[in-house]
């Protein structure tokens, strides 16, 4: 399925407001249009080399920072440790690695850290992960900044009843899942980060996303709407910054179909709650589940979805569409319990628990 496909809606709006080619910039401009642009809405971030001491001027952040209890190293998962003074990277002592704070969010991905060859430069060095479509897309400013100005509402062609129907159906799977540190996972804009953090019931409330863009967006957001008790973490789902047993839920709203590898990071989401913490996502079935949903039994199209399933909506393309029954398993596998679902159309919300072995 190509992005078209998927987001017919959205690709519209994004062509539609896109400059013709006559009259967009040459690409280095367009660059330079995009970064004019994020200084005049105040979310230019400053950079910070991975070196101890090397670390530009960073926006002060107080000792209390509730990330001191959360980030650990994506390496070892040992606590890291923040720098004093000018220097306010997150530094992994059994690693000698350091991550570098941009201001508006740590960066906590594996690309971030130390300097390539023991050079004195920051940078990614030649080794790059193929990364998929459904990554790739949001990490690009217009897709940012497109995505709550009718790309997310797009979804409802799949049944997906809206951000504000959606944060209820998930708070009422939340309501016996005693309150603490809170993650919201593939957070995008801040659609449903704003909504848990204004609920007073979770605090810290953690903001999680690979695309920098996002986050960005995910700040002006919460500027412009007031939101506090926020912070923002760029990591990788596959290999979650955080420490073992650290949130008491994790929510992941229209993301698992866009993650590489996603058993693997649904690993990380059960790693990372503590037990009888609870996992809550959202995320598109297959078309077949339209069929199964009528017949009030999915077995009925299974041998279809079996056969045709890979070629045409499975896991080999740029999005991966889901059956309820890999959604159970690849919770199960990761230990998680007590699933349970609702469905309409192809749209599906999800829940499971971690055990306690203490219950």
């Amino acid at each position: 399925f190509s992005l078209q496909l998927l987001f017919p809606m959205s690709c519209a709006m994004l062509q539609a407001s896109t400059p013709s080619r006559q009259a967009r910039p040459a690409t280095h401009n367009y660059a330079r249009f995009i970064s004019t642009r994020a200084r005049a809405r105040g979310f230019v971030r400053t950079s910070a080399t991975a070196s101890v001491g090397n670390s530009t001027p960073q926006q002060q952040v107080p000792a209390s920072d509730p990330l001191n209890d959360l980030l650990a190293c994506p390496v070892c998962f040992q606590p890291v440790q923040r720098g004093v003074g000018k220097n306010k990277a997150w530094t992994c002592t059994p690693c000698a690695l350091s991550y570098p704070d941009k201001g508006t969010f740590a960066e906590m991905v594996l690309e971030s850290n130390a300097s390539v060859d023991g050079g004195a430069e920051q940078g990614r060095g030649t080794y790059a992960e193929q990364r998929i479509l459904g990554t790739t897309t949001f990490e690009r400013p217009q897709v940012s900044f497109a995505y709550e100005r009718g790309w997310r509402q797009s979804f409802s062609w799949a049944g997906f009843p809206g951000a504000d129907r959606e944060y209820a159906m998930a708070s009422e799977f939340l309501e016996t899942t005693p309150s603490g540190p809170f993650l919201d996972l593939s957070c995008g804009s801040g659609l449903f980060t704003r909504r848990f953090a204004s609920s007073g019931k979770w605090s810290p409330v953690v903001a999680a996303d690979f695309s920098e863009a996002m986050l960005s967006e995910t700040a002006e957001r919460m500027r412009a709407e007031s939101t506090s008790g926020v912070k923002l973490v760029r990591a990788d789902a596959r290999r979650l910054p955080f420490r073992s047993a650290c949130f008491a839920a994790i929510h992941a709203g229209a993301a698992i179909h866009c993650w590489p590898q996603p058993e693997l990071c649904v690993a990380e989401v059960a790693r990372t709650l503590k037990p009888g913490g609870m996992f809550v996502g959202s995320t598109f079935l297959t078309p077949l589940s339209r069929l199964g949903q009528f017949l009030g039994d999915d077995s009925a199209v299974a041998p279809i979805e079996q056969l045709a399933g890979d070629q045409l909506w499975g896991g080999r393309g740029e999005y991966k569409f889901w059956t309820e029954r890999e959604l159970r398993d690849v919770c199960a596998r990761a230990g998680l319990k007590d699933f349970r679902c609702t469905r309409d159309q192809q749209y599906i919300m999800f829940c499971a628990v971690k055990g306690d072995p203490t219950v």
